[in-house]
C-alpha cells in the first residue's frame, strides 16, 4: 500500500500493511506515522514491535496531569518534551518558519500562539529544566518572565500587564503570567494531531530525512513475541 493511502485505510489494512515489512523496508513517511499514531502503544512489523517516545511523552503528561502528586510539574515537563520532537522533525509546508529552537518550531508551524507567547512559554520551559523554577530570565535579556499556576485561567498563557524588567521589586504582581497547565498539555495533544492529519496529507515536511537518525532519535524497537 501506497502512503497516500494511509489516510483511507482502516485499522486491519494499516496492520496487515506493518506486518508486510521490516525495519529497513520503512519510508521516513512510514516511521513519522509510528512516531505521530495514537492509535497504538506499539506497531508491528514483521520482525519486531516498534514503539514511539512521543507516544510514552504523550501518556505520561495525561497520567500525571490526574494525579494529585503529579500533576504540575511533570504535564509541562512532558509536553515541552513533546514540543521539542515535534519541532526538531517536522515543519508545516504551508507556514514557513524561520525559528530552529525546537519549541519555538512547533508551536509557530502548528499553533495559534502569537510571537511574544511563544517567546514566553519557551522561557519558561529553560528554567523548568533549568532549576524547576516558574521563574526565568533569557540569556539575551529580551525575555524575562514570572509565572504562577492557574488551572482556572480561560486560556493557557495570560500575558502579564507589564513585561517583567528582572528586577525584584518589593511586588511582581504586574510582572506575573499566569500557565494553565491542563489547557498546555491539551494544546500540544492538538498539535501532535494536527502533524498526523498533515503527514497524512502530504502537508508535513521533514526536519530529519535521514530514516536511521530518525529511527533512533524518536523510536524504540523490540522483538516480537513468539
Amino acid at each position: 500500500m501506497d502512503f497516500s493511502n494511509f489516510k483511507n485505510a482502516n485499522g486491519f489494512e494499516l496492520h496487515d500493511h506493518f506486518m508486510s515489512k521490516n525495519l529497513d523496508d520503512l519510508t521516513i513517511e512510514e516511521l513519522a506515522y509510528i512516531h505521530l499514531t495514537r492509535m497504538h502503544r506499539r506497531t508491528l512489523i514483521k520482525n519486531a514491535n516498534v514503539s514511539s517516545s512521543l507516544y510514552d511523552l504523550i501518556e505520561t503528561a495525561q497520567a500525571s496531569a490526574i494525579n494529585a502528586r503529579t500533576r504540575i510539574y511533570t504535564p509541562m515537563l512532558a509536553s515541552f518534551a513533546v514540543l521539542d520532537q515535534i519541532g526538531g522533525a517536522y515543519r508545516n509546508k504551508s507556514k514557513a518558519t524561520n525559528y530552529k529552537n525546537g519549541i519555538k518550531a512547533a508551536l509557530h508551524s502548528f499553533s495559534a500562539y502569537t510571537k511574544d507567547e511563544i517567546e514566553y512559554l519557551t522561557t519558561l520551559r529553560n528554567g523548568l529544566y533549568h532549576d524547576g523554577s516558574l521563574l526565568s530570565k533569557n540569556d539575551n535579556g529580551k525575555t524575562n518572565v514570572v509565572f504562577r499556576l492557574d488551572p482556572n485561567a480561560p486560556k493557557t498563557i495570560t500575558m502579564p500587564r507589564k513585561p517583567w524588567d528582572g528586577i525584584y521589586h518589593d511586588s511582581l504582581d504586574d510582572y506575573i503570567s499566569k500557565i494553565n497547565v491542563l489547557s498546555l498539555k491539551n494544546d500540544v495533544e492538538k498539535i501532535a494531531l494536527e502533524c498526523l492529519d498533515l503527514l497524512q496529507n502530504g502537508a508535513l515536511s521533514f526536519e530529519i530525512s535521514d530514516c536511521r537518525e530518525f529511527f533512533y532519535k524518536f523510536l524504540f524497537v523490540s522483538p516480537r513475541a513468539t
